[in-house]
């Protein structure tokens, strides 16, 4: 990681809704298999939503068989029933305006489904990138900020709870 925490990135537009524009807090993401690493890629910053899902081309252009895992649940997505299939892989979360080689990673459980509707390639939920990081969302600045996690505890002095996700840098 070449910038230093924190990174703050622009809301993007999501296209006209009843004649105003929708703002999403929205970041950039690779995800690392064992034969490759996918292109960056937009990845919504979705507090409504428990685990980081993606899009199944993404399991095949890291070389993973997301058919192959035993992990799966039925989750709620767009008003419809779907299978995830959960992988163990690597997430990177590339800086604001940095080059693909600026990022942090850590190890994830990804839930992939065969077939994909969200706007965007990943969602990054509560477990997992909430859990890994700080994340401040503000609509009045239409922008995400990202920290260490040990930023919430050190600003508002709650301990931070849980055990420490497995990250590298």
């Amino acid at each position: 990681m070449g910038t230093p925490f924190p990174w703050v990135f622009p809301y993007e537009e999501d296209g006209p809704r009843l004649e105003s524009v929708v703002l999403r807090p929205v970041v950039s993401v690779a995800l690392c298999g064992p034969v490759d690493v996918s292109p960056p890629v937009s990845a919504l910053v979705d507090s409504g939503c428990s685990h980081t899902l993606a899009a199944p081309w993404l399991a095949s252009a890291i070389g993973v068989d997301a058919d192959a895992s035993d992990r799966t649940i039925q989750l709620g997505l767009g008003g419809d029933t779907v299978t995830v299939r959960f992988l163990d892989v690597r997430l990177r979360l590339l800086a604001p305006g940095g080059s693909d080689s600026d990022y942090v990673e850590w190890e994830d459980e990804v839930g992939f489904l065969r077939s994909w509707r969200p706007t965007w390639p990943v969602l990054l939920g509560q477990v997992g990138f909430m859990q890994r990081f700080t994340v401040t969302m503000s609509r009045h600045a239409q922008a995400l900020a990202v920290e260490e996690r040990a930023e919430f505890d050190q600003r508002f002095g709650i301990p931070v709870v849980g055990g420490s996700p497995r990250t590298r840098r």
